[in-house]
């Protein structure tokens, strides 16, 4: 009997890893030659536990609690990008994120869905000559200083004057289908191109990392 169940743990085990090995291959998950996670690149690792993110009014607010993960050798760094890819196939809820942008032209509406959902009223429609135009900033509200702490961030609208709009470029961001929000998270998923879909690792929206952006 223990020669059977090892041998069926053994078979499960070697068809699970099978598995994830294809599914790897065909979302196109970067290797870790090829990778730009932050357990590659940055020698200490904020690691999200948990992330919470809402919208207030016309703001969008995004609180992650996590660790700090200090000095890590490259062993560990590798089994965590792996254990990140293996734990985004398996995870059950599908969640993900794709890369967008908001324009300039794209602001103002986007804005006037966030305020008509939380007041029931329109915003004005803007003149656009004398009027001043919408934009979008990422602000980080608290950093985390100790082992265990939070990071709070959050997305925002702010008006410039029409002498300034050619200053001004689209904002990158990085979209949850789930609440239909954008989230106010930085780093280099930023820098992928428009459309790149990033599978989150567990239950929260934040919990995404570069090494499962698909190709």
């Amino acid at each position: 009997m223990t020669g059977t169940a090892l041998g069926v743990v053994t078979g499960t085990t070697s068809l699970l890893v099978s598995y994830i090995r294809r599914e790897i291959a065909r979302r196109g998950y970067p290797s870790w030659e090829e990778c730009r996670c932050d357990f590659k690149t940055q020698e200490t690792i904020f690691q999200v536990w948990h992330s919470h993110h809402e919208q207030r009014g016309e703001t969008i607010i995004s609180q992650e609690w996590g660790v700090y993960l200090v000095h890590l050798a490259t062993p560990l760094r590798k089994l965590l990008h792996h254990s990140t890819q293996a734990l985004a196939i398996l995870n059950p809820l599908h969640r993900y994120i794709e890369r967008v942008t908001l324009s300039p032209q794209q602001s103002y509406q986007f804005a006037g869905i966030l305020h008509a959902s939380t007041t029931n009223e329109d915003l004005p429609e803007p003149t656009f000559q004398d009027d001043s135009y919408v934009v979008w900033r990422r602000e980080i509200l608290h950093v985390p200083h100790h082992l265990f702490d939070a990071c709070l961030r959050r997305l925002y609208p702010v008006n410039l004057p029409p002498s300034r709009i050619s200053s001004v470029e689209a904002l990158p961001a990085l979209w949850d289908h789930a609440s239909n929000l954008p989230l106010p998270n930085e780093g280099t998923l930023l820098e992928t191109p428009v459309g790149t879909r990033i599978d989150c690792i567990g239950w929260a929206a934040a919990q995404i990392s570069y090494c499962t952006a698909r190709r």
